[in-house]
């Protein structure tokens, strides 16, 4: 059942209350990341190739505390989201990603993409289709100039796709790739449906004070528990929190971007992770998610053989796999992965 604005009004006012009750609400949706040291991240970019680095790109950097590494995950969120993606605790007692990633000894930069969270909002006319790539591709450098030797980039959704064209075009870029909710054929039926419930920012009443231009777009209220969860797996005030804590984004107009024919020109591993209750992916026209072996076979194709391609479907678990309960899961196995892939180079 979808969870509507009317009723989301009533569950908002619900959440003023429900943090006197029952103490901080905070732990069953974002944290600081334990057991690594946190700072804040900014980095001045360029909208465009050539230009002025006049925008800016705010983020937070952890680091597994007393382990010196020489391999970073920079994490990109999807559409809808800001950095706080990869601080959410699907399940009460966490962990999110970012603390699985600096457990495993690995270090992380989750950061809000241009428009998103914190992050400078330019105007859209100042976007081109590869803007969020080039921006990526400046914190890469950042990163490498503070020392690390190798990046991963870890993207969800759009943020993955974003990722994936970075490592098709610039292939010496990263070390490694992982998509989640992407990299797999999508359901392209599923997809339209969504797209339709996306409306300018400015007439979004959560965003309508950030005044934007109409080149930014943001999902329905309600458009979140309706395609990027599954109930079942779901705890409602993480949900509720998602729907009240949506964020706005400048797309690509080329309807072509992200063509999967660019992916043979990837030549680090790559890891495909989808939720087996994926509606963007599975089914119909899409990819086959009844199990790993079924997803990697659907998108064996897409990549060639330096890609060494491993997937991982996650049972019980929607588009946004965060936010899920099960996100352990997935978590585990990309430290693993990045451990065996990357940091051993295999």
């Amino acid at each position: 059942m979808a969870l509507r604005p009317r009723a989301l009004a009533a569950a908002a006012a619900a959440a003023l209350v429900l943090p006197l009750l029952v103490g901080p609400a905070t732990t069953a949706t974002a944290h600081k990341p334990g057991k690594a040291a946190c700072t804040p991240f900014t980095s001045r970019v360029a909208v465009t190739e050539g230009a002025r680095a006049d925008q800016r790109i705010s983020g937070t950097l952890c680091t597994p505390r007393g382990n010196r590494t020489s391999t970073v995950q920079l994490l990109v969120h999807g559409g809808t989201y800001d950095r706080s993606y990869w601080t959410v605790r699907g399940r009460t007692g966490g962990p999110s990603y970012m603390e699985a990633a600096t457990a495993a000894g690995h270090a992380a930069l989750a950061f809000d993409r241009l428009g998103s969270g914190t992050s400078s909002a330019p105007h859209s006319s100042r976007y081109t289709d590869t803007t969020h790539e080039l921006v990526t591709l400046q914190l890469i450098r950042t990163l490498r100039e503070r020392g690390y030797r190798k990046v991963v980039l870890v993207g969800h959704s759009f943020g993955a796709t974003v990722a994936r064209m970075v490592a098709a075009k610039h292939p010496d870029a990263v070390d490694g790739l992982i998509l989640t909710g992407e990299g797999a054929p999508p359901n392209l039926a599923s997809f339209e449906e969504m797209f339709g419930l996306y409306m300018p920012a400015r007439q979004h009443p959560l965003l309508a004070g950030r005044r934007l231009d109409d080149g930014y777009l943001a999902l329905r209220t309600g458009g979140k528990a309706d395609w990027f969860y599954h109930r079942k797996t779901t705890e409602p005030r993480v949900l509720l929190h998602d729907e009240l804590t949506t964020e706005p984004g400048v797309y690509p107009a080329d309807p072509a971007y992200g063509d999967v024919a660019l992916n043979r020109d990837i030549r680090v591993p790559v890891l495909v992770v989808v939720g087996q209750e994926d509606k963007l992916i599975c089914g119909g026209q899409g990819a086959d998610c009844s199990s790993t072996a079924a997803l990697k076979a659907a998108a064996d194709p897409l990549y060639g053989p330096r890609a060494k391609l491993e997937a991982l479907t996650v049972p019980a678990t929607g588009h946004s796999l965060n936010v899920h309960r099960t996100a352990p899961v997935w978590y585990a196995y990309a430290q693993d992965w990045t451990k065996r892939r990357v940091d051993g180079g295999s």
